[in-house]
């Protein structure tokens, strides 16, 4: 073993025995906190503008998608006659039930499959 030392270790050393100056210490962590902040809120605004331009855009679309819907969900699946029975079976018979029976079989489906 050698009794020479690595200047590049000792510059290591001798700078880490400096005193650290605490008041630039927090103002550079503050700084950079505060950039980031401002960052951070630049970047939400834009993100912001961007989705209201876009929902802007669809609105129509979703308006027309939205009323055809709200047209189509409640019609009958099948004429029943009687009105005793259809009264029964409206909740399941109807555009909706089928799509939401359809929904619980995907994810049972899906949960069956995927997380075992």
């Amino acid at each position: 073993m050698s009794i020479d030392y690595d200047p590049k270790l000792q510059a290591l050393f001798a700078e880490a025995e400096q005193a650290l100056d605490r008041e630039a210490f927090t103002r550079g962590v503050m700084h950079r906190i505060d950039r980031g902040r401002r960052l951070t809120l630049v970047l939400w605004s834009l993100v912001g503008a961007v989705a209201i331009a876009c929902l802007a855009l669809l609105a129509a679309p979703l308006t027309t998608i939205a009323g055809f819907a709200s047209g189509l969900l409640p019609m009958e699946l099948v004429e029943i006659e009687t009105a005793w029975l259809q009264q029964l079976l409206s909740p399941i018979n109807t555009v909706a039930a089928a799509i939401a029976v359809g929904a619980l079989a995907l994810r049972s489906f899906y949960r069956r499959i995927f997380t075992r």
